[in-house]
């Protein structure tokens, strides 16, 4: 995004915590500056009726401070980034919006005269915000501690925040605080702005999110494109937590695609960040994605065979009985999925792995962080294209237990490609691009289906009663019958993948 007068950039972590813990925070603040200062701050924000700006990663509010008003612009970078946005401040007379200002940043919406003619306010925020300012090894660190609350016209909801801002120096005394601060305050990283919570507000719940697009632009080095790949994963995992443990099927999906995106990154770049911290944080996030599993197998199981099961035998006291076998199964797997989220040790994974990734060991190895992106992922892209080739030559004699594992390769093999759909442009690229990545996701569902039957088998004697009759275990099983069709869907997807031309083939000469 170009830089205009006015544009700041910003490094900021949110942290949330509950309200109940709000003196042991501010105890603990107090230490390290005693006389910190107090605000009182109403902003509103501003949007057009169908969320024009929400939906193009933008937000606009007017704070009313003690002796002035100020108008900020915020925009993200549209892959989800955690820590820093492009941000545009300017002091205005009074509660309305400056239109001029606006459009001076550069931002299309405000350049299009049927947006900016229907903006409106839409909520407001409530905050009494103390100010704390650690200035520690050169580095200057604000943190803003908020209360209150996100009120729209019809409801309200309450506010308890921890933001720390790296105002000048290294930003790895921001994640070492944070992370400090976590080890005596249960405080849990926070991805979603008092913007985006107050549009849920409206919207009336917590939604799944799906991963946001990924933007690795050419030239930059692959330890910048590690990161900004990981971060937009880590966005993905932490948005669903709320829907998540809501019981909400897709936020959890959502959460476990996070998870394996994250893993698949990591092993993509296993040359970049290697170092003595990888192993731990590895096992932690595929203890995570363990955590989620059963609950998102009897997801799957719900769905695939169950629902039909009842649509078809509704009537049938057996099935009755065996949906409500099942659905307490699923309930005890979803107590204890979030059980894990909502553990310390899960808050305590998150910040490892977050203070991992942007300041940790591997950071300081020039060498390897500094080799300019497109020719690293061209080389582990024709790495795993090769593999997958090899393996999936004589995909019908695979067993379950291959046939997992080819699966899994071609799962990272996508998501590599989708990192990367900016990295190596032109027309040509694109095309097969998209067809490579095409030809991948027919051939992942495919095998994602067989390995879904193959443990409906283990998942049914586990979730259903004893003593069904046997044409309702008959009716269970059924979608075994597709296991034939599924292996031809498989075959005819592999071979797809293997005509398609590396994109990447002529950007990395």
């Amino acid at each position: 995004m170009t830089v205009n007068p006015g544009e700041q950039q910003e490094i900021e972590l949110k942290l949330e915590f509950d309200p109940a813990d709000g003196a042991l925070i501010e105890a603990c603040l107090s230490r390290l500056q005693p006389q910190p200062l107090t605000q009182s701050l109403i902003s509103t924000y501003y949007d057009t009726p169908d969320f024009a700006l929400r939906d193009a990663g933008i937000a606009l509010r007017v704070r009313q401070q003690p002796d002035r008003f100020v108008q900020t612009i915020k925009a993200g970078d549209g892959s989800g980034a955690l820590f820093d946005r492009s941000e545009w401040e300017l002091e205005v007379p009074g509660q309305g919006i400056d239109l001029a200002a606006a459009r001076n940043t550069g931002l299309p919406p405000f350049a299009d005269a049927d947006v900016v003619g229907v903006l409106q306010p839409l909520f407001e925020t409530r905050i009494q915000r103390v100010l704390y300012r650690v200035r520690k090894n050169g580095s200057d660190v604000e943190m803003a501690l908020d209360w209150g609350e996100i009120a729209t016209a019809k409801s309200h909801c309450p506010i308890a925040e921890l933001e720390i801002e790296l105002k000048q120096g290294s930003k790895a005394e921001l994640f070492h605080l944070a992370r400090a601060l976590a080890d005596v305050v249960p405080l849990r990283l926070g991805v979603r702005s008092k913007a985006e919570r107050g549009y849920e507000l409206i919207e009336g719940s917590s939604a799944a999110e799906k991963a946001r697009p990924v933007s690795v632009p050419v030239g930059v080095d692959s330890g910048q494109a590690f990161r900004i790949i990981a971060r937009n994963c880590l966005r993905q995992i932490i948005a669903n937590e709320p829907a998540m443990c809501e019981g909400r099927a897709e936020a959890l999906h959502q959460m476990r695609i996070g998870l394996r995106r994250l893993r698949a990154a990591i092993s993509f770049f296993s040359e970049v960040v290697a170092d003595a911290e990888q192993d731990l944080i590895k096992a932690e996030l595929k203890w995570i994605t363990n955590e989620l599993g059963l609950a998102r197998d009897l997801d799957v199981l719900g769905a695939e065979i169950f629902l039909p099961l009842q649509k078809a035998h509704g009537n049938d006291e057996r099935v009755a009985t065996a949906q409500r076998h099942f659905e307490a199964r699923r309930a005890e797997a979803y107590a204890a999925a979030t059980a894990a989220i909502r553990s310390d040790r899960f808050r305590h994974a998150v910040l490892d792995v977050v203070v991992w990734v942007e300041v940790g060991p591997w950071t300081r190895s020039e060498e390897r962080i500094s080799r300019e992106i497109g020719h690293y992922a061209a080389e582990r892209l024709r790495r795993l294209r090769k593999i997958i080739k090899r393996k999936g030559a004589h995909l019908r004699d695979l067993t379950v237990a291959q046939r997992h594992k080819l699966r899994i390769r071609a799962k990272r093999l996508r998501y590599a490609l989708e990192f990367f759909a900016e990295t190596f442009p032109g027309e040509k690229q694109e095309k097969r691009h998209a067809e490579m990545l095409d030809s991948l996701k027919a051939l992942q569902e495919a095998l994602g289906s067989l390995n879904d039957l193959a443990r409906h088998d283990d998942l049914i004697a586990n979730a259903a009663p004893d003593g069904l009759d046997e044409s309702v275990t008959n009716a269970l099983n059924a979608k075994g019958a597709g296991r034939k069709k599924l292996l031809g869907d498989a075959e005819d997807a592999y071979e797809r993948f293997v005509k398609v031309k590396p994109f990447w083939k002529e950007s990395a000469r």
